[in-house]
This record gives C-alpha cells, structure tokens and sequence, in this order.
C-alpha cells in the first residue's frame, strides 16, 4: 500500500485561475489549475493514491497527475507515522544557480539579495558551497567532506522568498535546464492566503500595483531611447505627426484615459464618464487599460465599445490611439487585446486606422542594450545597489546608463544577476515587441 503525504515545503501562489506551487527545497514551480490544485491538497492529510478524484477530474487524470506530482516531489511517500526525510533524496540532484539570482560576492563571502528586498549574508561554508553550485556537480559533490550539517542552510535558498537556487535532476550539460520549465524562475505570484478556499473557487490574490508595471512607466522620465522624451511627450509627439491639431486653434480638446498627457496648448479630459459633447475630441489617447475595461472576460469587450465612443466623441480629422498589450492577428486572450477586433470596430465606427508596433508609434530606439532582469528581481537589485548608496529607480534602464550610475561605487563584476538584452526584446520584465498600438483617424467631413 503507497501511502502519499503533500511535501512539508511548498508555497502555493496564484495569478488569476492559475495556481504556481513552489517546492522550497528545489526550487522547482508548477503551475497548474485549481481542479489539479485540488488533487494535490487532498493528500493533506496522508492517504492512499486509489481515490475518488476532486470534481473536474477523471479517475484516470488524477492518476496521471498524482505521478507527476510525486516525480517533482510535491508529494512524497510516507509511512504515515513520522515526516518523511526529504533532503537526503536530493543528495543525487544538480544545483544551480538560476540566472535571475541577484546576489554579490565580497571579501567576506556571497550577500544573496532577496525578492522581499532584503540581504541575506551567508557564512562562509554556506559561500563556499553555493558558489560550487553550477548545476553539474550533484548536490553530494558540492557538499563534498564538509557533511550533512549545512545542507540546511544551503537548501533555504531553494525556498520562494529566496529564489536564489534550484536542484534539478540531472546536469546542465545533459539538458537539465530544458528538462525544467521552472529552472529560470525566480518569480512566483502573490502568495495565496487561503489555499484550500482557493482551489475550490476563491478569489486570487492581488499583486501590489508596483509588481504590475505599465510599459508607460518604464519611460515616465527622459528616456535615452525616446530623444530624450518621456513617453507621455512621445505620445503627444505622435498626435502631431498625425495632423491632430493641424489647422485648428488652441486650445485643443484631447481625451486621454491611462496616461497624463502632457499638452501645454491643450485640454485634458481623463473621465470617459465626464464626456458630454460628441465630436469635439482633436485626440484621444487609451493607453494600457485593457485589463479594466474587460480585458479579462477575453473578448476586449470593454476596449470595443471604448473604441466605438471615442470614434462619436472625436472631431472630423481628430486621431485616435489605442495603446496596450496583445497581438496584431491573434484572438483575444484573458492576458491580451486583439488588436485586429480593435481595428474593425474601429472601421465599424467609421475611422481609417492601422496596427502598428508602439515602438514605432513612440519613434522608440529599441536597438541599446537594456536591464532585462525581471520583475520579481528588482527589489533584489534595488536593496544590492542601495547598500552602495545607489538608488535604482524603476524604468527601462540601458546598460550604458547603468555602467555610469555605479561607476566608481560598485563593481558590477562582482555581481550576479544582472542580465541584458535589446531594448526590443525585454526592459524590467515587460517585451516591447509585445506592445501594439491602434491609430486611427476620423475623415474629414466632406461637402457633396
């Protein structure tokens, strides 16, 4: 008879339906939904395999789970007496360091930086040993003859509020790296309060605002790669490329939802609800609010009938931008906006629009190399650079703009963690190829 028992080291995290378990002995991270969720919890406490599986699973789904689930040791095999023993089985895994870690090496060992935005010191044998972690020694090699008396310590790095090492099962070399989706991952979710309510249907956490980045604040200062705009003024640049105040004195009426326009020679209205007069609108500007306006029901619902109102709201000439996440052909998602439903209901609405990439409607130079370290590492990154007396803002940092901010206080030599990539590809966890934008203007009337 196999009795299973739920790991004694999980955290169970969450972003909207999709749950993310994290095992803070290997750092490895399942995302499942709440119906597996729920076949996972139910061995708490300790039973047998053969039984009647939560609702929305087949019996021979659960059996497939379960041997997934014990595999990645988020369930183990117990006698049903005593806890079982869960790091010594570990002795024969790789660990590693995953790339997003932040941590510094000094002449007194590692700091390791949490994602919590605190530093953690090691001892010196604790150094010693995660710095031998290169995912092709197995755990027993890097433990070596100093025994089983730091393994404690070391494998506390594993856990979700760390993230700073993952054991996998078997050798970088040998594609242990591609064997776990998770091997990379140092950022789970908010970390559910309520599991159990939540896998029958509770609400998921929320993230604090400053997890959620727009792709408007990365660039909220003079950015480098906007000519030394901010994106505010690179929008407002691009509604006069378009000819929305051409020809018509100001002070000009603009509607702007998501983002503070900065127009000096205009009005500004930022309430949808307060518009009263249709077609007297010489702009209108819908930057990043998918997500409020049904961006979640995966039909856009909310952005369509936002498009069809600023369509009636703005002048004859007037230009319509709608900025935000998705894709330009594909379907709308819970996480997206498609931005080819955009574009119809646009026509629909009697406006002559195009998709186009929002670097290109920002006239953004997404050539440099920028910091793509992610989100859930920043607050790492942050408490590193304050310990040099450097603050680290929140925005699209290039390298060259880093290398100049710690010149002379920190050695970025010294420091794990920092990764680069085009501007293109990623900047502090966002991708701005990902980013589109709908511009679309309103005919000007003509006489027959």
């Amino acid at each position: 008879m196999t009795i299973l028992a739920l790991s004694h080291h999980l955290s169970f995290h969450a972003r909207g339906d999709a749950a993310f378990v994290w095992h803070g002995l290997t750092g490895d991270v399942a995302e499942m939904s709440r119906d597996v969720l729920a076949l996972l919890l139910s061995f708490d406490p300790p039973r047998e395999k053969e039984q009647d599986p939560p609702p929305g699973l087949s019996r021979d789904q659960a059996q497939e789970y379960t041997g997934i689930l014990r595999a990645r040791r988020f369930l183990v095999q117990t006698s049903g007496q005593q806890r079982p023993d869960e790091m010594s089985p570990l002795l024969a895994g790789f660990p590693r360091v995953p790339r997003g870690a932040v941590f510094e090496r000094n002449g007194k060992g590692v700091i390791v930086y949490t994602r919590a935005g605190t530093a953690l010191p090691l001892d010196e044998m604790t150094s010693r040993l995660f710095l031998r972690c290169d995912g092709e020694r197995s755990l027993g090699q890097v433990l070596g003859d100093a025994g089983y008396a730091p393994l404690e310590a070391l494998l506390r790095l594993a856990r979700a509020d760390v993230a700073a090492l993952k054991v996998l099962a078997k050798p970088v070399s040998q594609g242990g790296v591609q064997l776990n989706a998770a091997a990379e991952s140092t950022m789970p979710y908010p970390e559910i309060p309520d599991v159990r309510l939540y896998a029958v249907g509770g609400a998921p956490p929320q993230p604090k605002l400053e997890e959620e980045p727009t792709f408007a604040s990365l660039f909220a200062t003079p950015h480098p790669s906007l000519g030394g705009r901010t994106y505010a003024q690179a929008m407002a640049h691009e509604l006069r490329r378009r000819g929305a105040f051409d020809g018509v004195p100001a002070p000009h009426q603009v509607l702007s939802l998501g983002l503070a326009m900065e127009l000096p020679d205009a009005r500004v209205e930022t309430n949808i609800a307060r518009v009263q007069q249709a077609e007297s609108y010489r702009a209108a500007v819908v930057n990043e609010i998918g997500a409020q306006l049904g961006f979640s029901d995966g039909k856009n619902s909310g952005l369509l009938r936002l498009v069809a109102d600023a369509a009636g709201a703005l002048a004859p000439g007037g230009v319509l931008i709608v900025a935000d996440y998705g894709d330009p052909k594909a379907e709308a998602t819970p996480n997206s906006v498609s931005f080819k439903d955009l574009q119809a209901q646009a026509a629909r609405s009697g406006l002559t629009g195009r998709i186009v990439p929002l670097s290109e409607a920002l006239c953004l130079d997404v050539n440099s190399q920028a910091l793509s370290t992610t989100r859930a590492s920043l607050p790492a990154l942050q408490a590193l650079f304050a310990s040099h007396g450097l603050a680290l803002a929140r925005r699209a940092w290039l390298r060259s703009e880093i290398e100049k901010l710690v010149e002379g206080k920190l050695d970025l030599a010294s420091v794990h963690g920092l990764q680069w990539a085009p501007l293109s590809e990623r900047a502090l966890g966002l991708s701005p190829k990902q980013f589109w934008a709908l511009v679309a203007t309103k005919p000007e009337r003509t006489l027959h």
